[in-house]
């Protein structure tokens, strides 16, 4: 399941997506208009928006360098927010649901339930929330139109419960109903609204799946957004038509049945309830000898070109308020590299154009790598040894032999470290100071497997984080995110124990392993606006396998880059498929790598885990000497 919106790269053309002087499409009443261009589309004037927090005055654009110092030989992470404070526009939404005769008995009530969690989520009866317009499509055989829009949540609320599973399944026809339930909506506005489509179907179409792609094509070219959802029934390829009617495969989730839809529906409505525009268009080119790590960029871009200086380019049809985008770069200079956006465009509600202008940044190669080991430094503070000694196992001074004779006094040693057993080395230096967490779940397919309770081993993955999650203290903030083929962030940040529990009830698995990409995600969430930089960061990284889809040194690259920035990193490795080296290395420390043979085991280590952060030294401190 596709429990968040991943962002893929859009294929679609966006001018049709954008485009608010449509002609009349087909489905269309007969005689009923098309919508008018907005007057100031026709006049051409600047869109309204602002690059700026209009409450706060604080830039929306921002430009993260980690760390911004380093050797030639390692790598940064650059991190970017782009966003534009728009005015409130109507925001039109269709439901289309499944009601065919696969979704009778429970599966129906489990979308009825997920319906209503998206309603609620809307939160419609609050005046602030006034622009918002619910309708409600579902698609049987004929497909009904159950509510045109309305503003009462109540009214869809109770068509959603009268909802009964039976006969064919017709998704085209629901298709071009929601279709016209949109353009009926459109009537006697001044302001083009936000359009939106949310479909869902268990993927078994009684009829040619391929019917509805045309029917899901003519509502994104009159500018809806179409955001779908496969409830995967087991019908083989029934989900490929889904994923083909979503406005692009950031606007697609997939779930293993119909028991996991209510987070999916409550995402969808936090998303549509924040987009602010209609296209937003990035562009960077990276300096001279600054080079791309591969596969490193997110969200997926719309194109990278590498013939020449590295160009990247990311394209987002109806982006929120604000997006986050990043990438890592390796230097092949020692110089420093001003990073900086080449041009940054959005078209808002109305069509209208305008230009956000994002922060550059410098990264600086302060020296070349040594070709021998970096030494470890000391525990304490004191002077290095003199060479005239060298410590041996009982820490006390050998003098140098001399070629004398005879015997010379034994020099007075000078000040060198000295090892002391510890009886307690895991004191709490600051145990108050709150903590910025982020739970790395893998959620890859080996995942299914199950542990020595028969069970399979995510649900025990799941025990342990909710149990991470009860002993975190009321200081501490958490952020969930599952990753496979993608990192998904299934909570931000927050303190909230229901929300974070409910975030990782809806994990599913899916294929691969980007363990790189989980980690960038990780640090781009410490990093933003969400983080607090007073806080303890911390990431802990449970996996229970070999990354694939990427390579060991992305992820070590990833892993130390977050460590440089002052991250503190567990890992948490489960069974014997295991590339004990990386873990470490990924960790920083040997102690901070916990390995278990059966995942049974990991709520012990997550509750272990949780005793140890409030006890984490900040970066660069020693334990004193008493």
């Amino acid at each position: 399941m596709r429990t968040h919106l991943r962002i893929l790269v859009t294929t679609l053309a966006l001018a049709g997506a954008v485009a608010l002087s449509v002609q009349a499409v087909a489905l269309a009443s007969p005689g009923e208009p098309a919508p008018p261009v907005p007057a100031a589309v026709q006049r051409g004037e600047p869109s309204t928006c602002s690059g700026f927090d209009r409450e706060t005055g604080e830039s929306l654009q921002k430009r993260y360098i980690t760390p911004d110092t380093i050797l030639d030989c390692h790598s940064a992470a650059v991190s970017i927010t782009v966003g534009a404070d728009c005015d409130k526009v109507p925001l039109h939404v269709v439901l289309d649901i499944d009601r065919s005769g696969s979704m009778v008995g429970r599966p129906i009530e489990e979308v009825k339930a997920a319906a209503r969690a998206l309603i609620q989520a809307l939160d419609m009866d609050d005046p602030k929330n006034d622009h918002i317009k619910l309708g409600l499509v579902s698609h049987g055989d004929p497909a009904n139109i159950d509510s045109y829009l309305t503003d009462r949540a109540g009214t869809i609320s109770g068509r959603v419960g009268n909802m009964r599973a039976g006969g064919e399944d017709n998704l085209s026809d629901s298709l071009s109903k929601s279709h016209a339930v949109l353009r009926r909506g459109r009537q006697g506005m001044k302001a083009s609204p936000f359009e939106v489509a949310v479909v869902l179907s268990d993927g078994g179409q009684t009829y040619p799946p391929s019917r509805a792609v045309p029917a899901a094509g003519r509502l994104k070219g009159d500018g809806v957004l179409v955001i779908s959802i496969c409830a995967d029934n087991g019908t083989p390829g029934g989900c490929q038509a889904m994923r083909q009617i979503a406005s692009s495969g950031r606007y697609y989730f997939q779930a293993r049945g119909t028991s996991g839809l209510n987070k999916i529906f409550s995402d969808i409505a936090e998303y549509v309830t924040n987009i602010s525009m209609r296209s937003m268009t990035i562009e960077e080119t990276l300096p001279d000898g600054l080079q791309l790590v591969p596969d490193s960029v997110f969200p997926e871009p719309q194109k990278v070109d590498t013939s020449g200086p590295t160009k990247i380019r990311w394209q987002l049809s109806f982006p929120r308020i604000t997006e986050t985008l990043g990438y890592v770069v390796k230097p092949s200079s020692i110089t420093t590299y001003t990073l900086a956006a080449n041009k940054t465009t959005f078209r808002d509600s109305q069509n209208r154009g305008g230009e956000l202008i994002v922060p550059t940044k410098v990264l600086t190669v302060s020296g070349p790598c040594l070709d021998t080991p970096t030494p470890t430094p000391t525990p304490t503070n004191t002077p290095t040894p003199s060479p005239t000694f060298t410590p041996s196992p009982t820490n006390t001074a050998t003098p140098t032999p001399t070629n004398t004779p005879t015997s010379t006094p034994t020099p007075t040693p000078v000040p060198r470290p000295l090892y002391l057993p510890l009886l307690n080395p895991w004191r709490c230096i600051e145990r108050d100071k709150p903590a910025d967490i982020v739970l790395l779940i893998d959620a890859s397919s080996s995942m299914r497997l199950a542990t020595a309770a028969g069970r399979p081993k995510i649900e025990a993955a799941q025990d342990g984080a909710r149990e991470f999650v009860q002993f975190m203290r009321e200081v501490d903030r958490a952020s969930v995110i599952a990753f496979n083929s993608q990192a998904h962030t299934m909570a931000h940040l927050t303190s909230d124990r229901r929300a974070l529990r409910a975030a990782i009830d809806a994990i599913e698995t899916s294929e691969w392993t980007r363990m790189d990409l989980a980690l960038l995600s990780a640090s781009a969430e410490l990093e933003s606006d969400r983080g607090d930089a007073s806080h303890t960061r911390v990431i802990i990284l449970m996996t229970d396998g070999y990354p694939s889809r990427t390579t060991p040194e992305a992820v070590s690259q990833a892993a130390a880059s977050a460590r440089a920035a002052g991250t503190h990193i567990f890992v948490i490795g489960v069974g014997p498929d295991l590339n004990t080296e990386l873990m470490i290395d990924v960790a920083g420390e040997p102690d901070r790598y916990y390995h278990v043979d059966d995942a049974e085991a990991l709520k012990e280590i997550y509750a272990l885990i949780a005793q140890r952060i409030p006890c984490v030294p900040p970066p660069g401190w020693v334990m004193p000497i008493e």
